[in-house]
């Protein structure tokens, strides 16, 4: 299979599946227990959501060419709402960026520099790939979260995603 804009975009649009499940799936905790540090991942089930936000964000400012050099601003703080907001954004933007990319977009290469200031470059079809696991892996995290403050953990998997189409 060749990677295409249109296979970038089809990861892009389960991501953003996967995390609006994510959320719903947090939506009956209460306030505790969306904040509640359960020494998994990025201070709480709320947090680790915000997380993945975020790294959507700053990996999406990079491709735009406009950078941010700080994950979060000084004193941003989310409801699980707000989040919803600002992430159907960030999702929408990233999958029309990439419905647009041409094949010598797909291949052609981010040069950035990350948080703590160090140069790199990857290709963007790796960094679209990138995007999508790493926001895969704290999935993950909010799943095993779920379980710990027994509620019914979701099911995020990408063959659920393909067999849901």
């Amino acid at each position: 299979m060749q990677i295409d804009a249109k296979f970038l975009v089809n990861h892009l649009e389960y991501s953003r599946w996967a995390s609006q499940r994510s959320m719903d799936a947090v939506q009956p905790l209460t306030d505790e227990e969306k904040n509640r540090y359960l020494y998994t991942s990025h201070h709480g089930v709320l947090g680790t959501l915000v997380h993945i936000y975020q790294a959507d964000r700053i990996w999406l400012s990079r491709l735009l060419e406009s950078p941010r050099f700080t994950l979060a601003e000084e004193g941003e703080r989310y409801t699980l709402d707000a989040l919803a907001a600002a992430w159907t954004k960030v999702s929408d933007e990233f999958v029309s960026w990439a419905a647009a990319l041409s094949e010598a977009g797909v291949e052609s290469t981010l040069k950035y520099v990350n948080i703590q200031g160090l140069a790199y470059e990857l290709k963007i079809w790796q960094v679209v790939l990138h995007v999508v696991n790493h926001a895969s892996y704290h999935r993950g995290q909010i799943t095993t979260m779920l379980r710990q403050l027994n509620h019914t953990p979701i099911v995020t998997d990408l063959a659920a995603y393909y067999n849901r189409r």
